[in-house]
């Protein structure tokens, strides 16, 4: 048997030598080796080709653009790591190297076992017209200009047992795409946390939102959250352009938690107004694709999704909301002045089963609603503080008054939405699901009871 360690530590160890790290920089060759600074890749594809499981990319200073004419994502990751050895994308320390998309995505992951740290996605949108865009949703085929998602973890062409699964999107701007912000179609095991993003979503002809999860794919039924998106600063994503499907303005959310309940048929968006056979593309598309699977292949996803610490404000749907989707926590959210374009309300559940809803600062738009409830079951609702009484959810632990946030600002890079000293929303929280830090890393509890809403005092 000793022979067979030594084997085993032979093994391990040869797996750690290979592991290497690669360098993209603005001012690189892709004639290069990219195993140094002074010899580093120039395209981020390059490094994609090369890159093995426990890799490491370190990207430099640059513009990471598509070639001109092609439609494609700037960067393509298909290789996977392992779940002992995962592949980092990151930017190099001191450097705020920057991917701008003109084709159908920024990044498109389709492997698994992925890390991307401290990247910049910025899209067209200061180069685009809304006029056009209308009139390009009236043609049969999309133009990948007016469609363009940020990062868009993407599962839908890939067989039923090679879903991508495990990633981790952190310390990203995502902003100015006119399609979805960070979409994960058909994934599982998928992180997002403390990353910004800000307008997106208002071209594109598929009913994008800032933060989305579709159809979620089960990789496993092991307890515990799969799908967690945590710290984020989600603003001003909204649609300006009628979904294709219902010819009507549709989502543009801040964060949004779309499908996973597979015994529920019919309606495929919060309007209810839309109807997609099981067959046909669904929205948050990012190109025209092959329809998904039958139902019947797509296994039940029973895992858990927590939602927490975010601000999601000014948005033009929904701050948060769950469509058809079971096992969600959130909790610890500021939202404040979303539905600006199609008046759906702050935070709510819609046909969605086993939410809980707990310790959020909700603030509706002037006019706007705190939450709705269509055919939802199993929703614990509490310690939630919102400005003017409702009867949708009401919690024994709810506050009716002004959060007196310190400084309001339609730019969150700009505003405050910590709590003034004589806010109702502090230590005035539940423990029900207690969170160890708020939106800054600070830790939780800092008094004698648990604030609420996404700071920590």
């Amino acid at each position: 048997m000793r022979w067979l360690f030594q084997v085993f530590i032979l093994g391990l160890i040869s797996q750690l030598a290979v592991a290497e790290v690669w360098y993209v920089s603005g001012t690189g060759s892709d004639t290069n080796d990219g195993k140094t600074t002074r010899t580093a890749f120039r395209s981020l594809q390059k490094a994609a080709e090369q890159v093995q499981p426990g890799d490491v990319v370190l990207i430099g200073n640059g513009i990471y653009a598509g070639t001109e004419g092609e439609t494609g994502p700037v960067l393509t990751i298909s290789r996977s790591g392992r779940s002992d050895a995962w592949i980092t994308w990151k930017a190099q320390p001191g450097h705020r190297p920057e991917i701008r998309p003109s084709g159908w995505a920024g990044i498109q992951i389709t492997g698994s076992y992925h890390i991307l740290d401290g990247l910049t996605v910025t899209g067209a949108n200061d180069s685009l017209v809304l006029l056009r865009a209308l009139e390009d949703a009236k043609k049969p085929k999309p133009d990948p200009r007016f469609n363009t998602n940020g990062i868009i973890i993407e599962g839908r062409r890939q067989p039923v047992d090679q879903k991508p699964h495990h990633v981790v999107i952190r310390n990203c701007q995502v902003s100015k795409c006119p399609g979805g912000g960070i979409t994960g179609l058909e994934t599982d095991y998928l992180t997002i946390e403390d990353c910004l993003v800000f307008d997106n979503a208002w071209y594109m002809r598929y009913a994008g939102s800032g933060i989305t999860t579709l159809n979620n794919w089960a990789f496993d039924d092991k307890p515990g959250y799969h799908i967690i998106i945590q710290r984020n600063y989600v603003w001003n994503n909204k649609t300006l352009v009628p979904w294709e499907r219902t010819g009507k303005l549709s989502d543009g959310n801040g964060i949004l938690l779309d499908v996973t309940d597979l015994t529920q048929q019919g309606a495929t968006n919060p309007n209810a107004d839309a109807v997609v056979a099981a067959q046909t593309a669904r929205k948050d598309s990012a190109q025209a694709v092959p329809a998904s699977p039958p139902k019947s292949q797509r296994p039940e996803w029973k895992g858990r999704a927590l939602i927490a610490n975010n601000v999601s404000a000014y948005n033009g749907g929904s701050g948060i909301h769950t469509f058809r989707t079971r096992h969600v926590d959130i909790v610890n959210n500021t939202t404040y002045w979303n539905g600006q374009v199609v008046g759906y309300e702050e935070l709510f559940p819609n046909r969605s089963d086993d939410i809980v809803i707990m310790n959020n600062i909700i603030v509706p738009h002037p006019g706007g609603k705190v939450t709705s409830n269509n055919r939802n079951t199993n929703i614990r609702w509490d310690y939630n503080l919102y400005p003017a009484a409702q009867q949708v959810f009401v919690g024994p632990n709810d506050r009716i008054a002004d959060p007196l946030f310190v400084n309001v600002q339609p730019d969150l890079r700009k505003a405050d939405f910590r709590l003034q000293k004589t806010s109702p929303g502090y230590n005035s929280g539940g423990v029900e699901l207690p969170l160890t830090t708020d939106i800054t890393g600070k830790a939780r509890p800092k008094a004698s009871g648990r604030d609420r809403g996404a700071y920590e005092q």
